[in-house]
């Protein structure tokens, strides 16, 4: 009986974690920072960040400054979670346009032990990457 329920409780879980990758997800950060290949800090954002993943696109906002923000269109994800947004990860190739010129990018969203990381690596930039520490998030049903 106990390994029958054990069973049933991953089972549950585990469409639990996969479905969220198919959902429409608001995220919410207030710091970013970019790092170069090696790992070190070239720059760092605050203020009011805001990222929407969907099976689709994905969006990247600034809502407190006339910096511009960023959308992907998503050509392909993977999703592997073991514990719906406490421990997992889903990356997800996509196009982004940079000042006018389009360039291959990976969208990575990723969990530990429920602190949850963005980094997107933009092909065209060379090593650089962002990485944006999300403070909560909003699935959108």
């Amino acid at each position: 009986m106990k390994i029958l329920l054990a069973f049933i409780m991953i089972c549950i879980t585990g469409s639990q974690a996969k479905s969220q990758c198919d959902k429409k997800v608001i995220w919410h950060a207030s710091k970013a920072e970019m790092v170069d290949a090696t790992g070190t800090l070239l720059n760092s954002k605050g203020g009011n960040i805001i990222i929407e993943t969907d099976p689709q696109k994905i969006t990247l906002s600034f809502k407190e400054s006339t910096e511009d923000g960023l959308e992907g269109t998503v050509k392909g994800k993977t999703c592997d979670w073991k514990e719906a947004f406490k421990n997992g990860k889903t990356v997800y190739q996509t196009n982004v346009s940079v000042d006018s010129k389009t360039s291959n990018a990976i969208f990575t969203v990723e969990a530990k032990d429920g602190k949850i990381t963005i980094s997107i690596e933009i092909m065209m930039m060379e090593g650089r990457k962002f990485l944006i520490y999300i403070d909560k998030y909003d699935e959108v049903k």
